[in-house]
């Protein structure tokens, strides 16, 4: 499923730019200049920092620039405590439309002003590990799947706020386009982000805080939200729960057929089922395969996503004559057929993708199997 939610609109970009400007902090491998403190210092600094709570009021703005044009701006104001809760307002350039995010400790709240849904994560649960880990444990992950994909360099040393910080910048070694082009500046004292650059492809991310108060004074009410009454609560997690069902199944829910590989040396495990509701709305179906007893590859089927920048753009690759893009960072290789984009992520492996490439040759439709 998460194949499927890897290029998905501006709003999901906007929560996760946060998330990635954090996470690429302490992924530096070398320091170049004449700065006194090392790439290895800085990220020591920076997961000592993560592991105490930090207690701040900051404002800021989000831009989106697509092909040079700007395609969302905003302003936000944010509220953390010692205790790990906090508050994001949200508020567009252009309509004015506000929206929030609170974390209370026990669960997270996701709502849009004028909407008749809010979003809950129960954070008490086990099943959003992404959300619950510690920043260190995320961070060490991430270190572990781009440390290869990555260069890293301080550029120098900058004044923001009249803040001293570091300016670092992360440049892509591959083919890889998930986190793209990074620059972070950061804190000296506090090891905190106060400025994040990410340009993939053609889409530039800026983040930047105008305003810092690291001694806030926060009222009782601070860590709370006024949801209308008319306003439904769902929680994630309800929409994220898997069905397990059978091909036939998942055409019923695609409502079309779909390619599955064929042949003896291929064998349908599992087909998953998710009706992805809330910022994403739309059937996907993973099929997982086996090649003697040992798990080979899943391909996960969705209705082919029609939001700007989502395209599959020519390049090295092609399936069955069309456009076709492999990601490296998570051995994917994703192409649109007759409706359908179809994500194809290698668990095996000694399975290499070009062999996946040959392999999708045998593809064919569910019902003609």
């Amino acid at each position: 499923m998460l194949a499927g939610l890897r290029k998905e609109g501006n709003k999901m970009r906007k929560k996760l730019i946060l998330l990635i400007a954090i996470l690429l902090t302490g992924l530096l491998s070398a320091c170049k200049g004449d700065i006194a403190v090392s790439s290895e210092e800085i990220v020591t600094k920076v997961l000592a920092a993560k592991e105490s709570k930090l207690s701040y009021y900051g404002e800021g703005v989000i831009k989106f620039t697509t092909d040079g044009e700007v395609t969302e701006n905003a302003s936000f104001k944010e509220y953390a405590a010692e205790d790990g809760k906090r508050k994001i307002i949200t508020t567009g350039d252009t309509n004015g439309l506000e929206s929030y995010v609170l974390n209370d400790g026990k669960q997270v709240i996701s709502f849009e002003a004028g909407s008749e849904t809010a979003f809950s994560i129960d954070l008490t649960k086990d099943s959003m590990p992404l959300v619950d880990s510690s920043p260190k444990e995320q961070l060490m992950t991430m270190l572990e799947a781009i440390k290869k994909t990555h260069d890293y360099d301080i550029v120098g040393e900058e004044k923001i706020l009249d803040l001293n910080v570091y300016h670092i910048k992360a440049t892509p070694n591959t083919d890889s386009n998930l986190f793209g082009e990074v620059e972070l500046w950061i804190d000296q004292k506090t090891w905190f982000v106060v400025k994040s650059i990410s340009v993939v492809e053609e889409t530039k991310s800026e983040f930047e805080y105008k305003l810092l108060d690291f001694s806030p004074d926060f009222k009782e009410d601070t860590f709370t939200l006024d949801i209308p009454e008319n306003v439904t609560i769902t929680p994630i997690e309800s929409n994220l729960e898997p069905e397990f069902g059978t091909l036939e199944d998942a055409q019923t829910e695609l409502e079309q057929p779909f390619l599955v590989f064929s042949g003896e040396d291929m064998t349908v495990e599992n087909v998953e089922i998710v009706n992805l509701q809330g910022i994403v709305n739309r059937p996907e179906i993973t099929v997982y395969y086996v090649h003697e007893g040992i798990p080979s590859v899943l391909v996960s089927v969705f209705p082919t996503p029609e939001d700007a920048g989502t395209e599959i753009k020519p390049g090295e690759w092609q399936v069955h004559g069309q456009n076709a893009e492999y990601d490296d960072f998570i051995d994917a290789l994703s192409w649109d057929e007759n409706g359908l984009r179809y994500t194809i992520i290698i668990q095996n492996p000694d399975l290499e993708m070009k062999a996946v490439l040959d392999m999708t040759e045998n593809m064919i439709l569910n019902n003609e199997m």
